[in-house]
């Protein structure tokens, strides 16, 4: 066993776990529906993925009745369909079988109808979410959880793409901490699509982004006064820029906090990421998310802060453990390299080094405020009724 911060233990080979229902071994040309989400009230979304058309020659299929598919979403990374707009028929049973017909063939699926899933939700809607997409890093859940909620962050939703590391059980006591069981690889895209639907009813402003990114509202201690401050009547999206950390070469990983360890970074403007986060308002949004953005319903817009009033600091260069598990081995469908036989989990890359190349630039400006920050009680969610 490989031990890891705040005591978490990773195996050194981590099992693949499918979702119960599913009674056939992962292929990637299997065409699978998987999930659904309400739309306007007579509409629902599917979400799947690989499954490679034309909308002309798709259909719904919901229970037993076969109707015109009113709209189709393509993933902005690949050459196929991942969300598929339907027309919600009053028929339908409990456990009704939810998929499409694309041409000749049935696409296999696991979505089930339920019509608590298809209501309008009439319960109190947080201000300001934090939505993200986690494998094996219950770890680094803590450290998150506690700082989002002290700069304003009301509710904080997990989307677990089949963690083996116990963190339904870690955090399962924890109520504005909600974790959603998401076993399909390769599926960010449709978690976060799937977000937009789902925190319609729950949260004004979401935020979609990595688990080790923290967002740094330099001009307050709120983020959620930032967002108060910077929106308009016409604007449904604000993004922050991201400034990377530097792992430091670190091969060994220590047993303290991301944000009290990697306190270095290349100059100024290689530290920034090409892609920023963005929180949203939901409800104006397009139902189909790219990952870093939404796109918004006309006429409104989005703003890019800047680095004087807020930005996030992220942390994905970390030590080169936790580096391996995530980017070689929990991508099981996706390698970021391929990798020599020379390389493993004590022994590191030469892009390893690289990485890191020319982050000597100490900067504690956000540990320093964070320290400041986890000295505060943990705020009551704003809730609107």
């Amino acid at each position: 066993m490989i031990q890891y911060p705040h005591g978490y233990e990773l195996p050194e080979k981590m099992p693949i776990v499918y979702e119960a229902s599913l009674d056939f071994p992962w292929n990637d040309t299997i065409e699978l529906i998987y999930t659904s989400a309400p739309e306007s009230p007579g509409f629902i979304w599917l979400f799947g993925q690989g499954v490679v058309g034309q909308i002309e020659h798709m259909f719904c299929l919901l229970g037993h009745r076969k109707t015109r598919m009113k709209d189709a979403k393509k993933s902005t990374i690949f050459n196929d369909y991942i969300a598929f707009l339907c027309h919600l028929s009053q028929e339908l049973e409990f456990e009704d079988k939810l998929t499409i017909v694309n041409g000749e063939k049935i696409v296999n699926s696991v979505a089930r109808y339920n019509p608590q899933y298809h209501q309008t939700i009439n319960k109190p809607r947080y201000f300001l979410c934090f939505v993200t997409t986690i494998r094996n890093m219950a770890y680094l859940v803590d450290e998150w959880y506690e700082y989002h909620r002290r700069v304003g962050f009301d509710h904080l939703i997990i989307y677990d793409n089949n963690s083996t590391d116990g963190l339904g059980k870690l955090f399962v006591n924890r109520t504005d901490l909600e974790i959603i069981r998401w076993p399909w690889r390769r599926s960010q895209h449709q978690a976060y699509t799937h977000a937009l639907l789902f925190t319609r009813d729950r949260c004004v402003w979401t935020l979609f982004s990595d688990l080790d990114v923290f967002i740094f509202p330099r001009s307050s201690n709120s983020v959620r006064s930032v967002i108060q401050n910077q929106a308009t009547s016409d604007i449904a999206q604000i993004s922050f820029k991201l400034l990377r950390m530097s792992h430091e070469n670190l091969v060994e990983c220590f047993n303290a906090s991301i944000t009290e360890t990697y306190i270095h970074r290349k100059q100024l403007p290689d530290a920034w990421d090409k892609s920023p986060s963005a929180a949203v308002i939901t409800s104006l949004a397009v139902p189909i998310h790219r990952i870093h953005t939404a796109s918004l319903l006309k006429p409104y817009k989005s703003i890019t802060l800047s680095s004087d009033i807020a930005y996030g600091v992220h942390y994905s260069d970390r030590c080169w453990k936790q580096y391996f598990l995530q980017k070689v081995v929990g991508r099981t469908g996706v390698k970021d390299w391929i990798v020599p036989r020379t390389v493993n989990i004590l022994h590191p890359s030469e892009n390893w080094q690289k990485l890191s190349k020319a982050a000597t630039i100490k900067d504690t400006e956000f540990r320093d405020f964070k320290r400041k920050i986890m000295r505060m009680p943990m705020p009551k969610p704003v809730l609107f009724r």
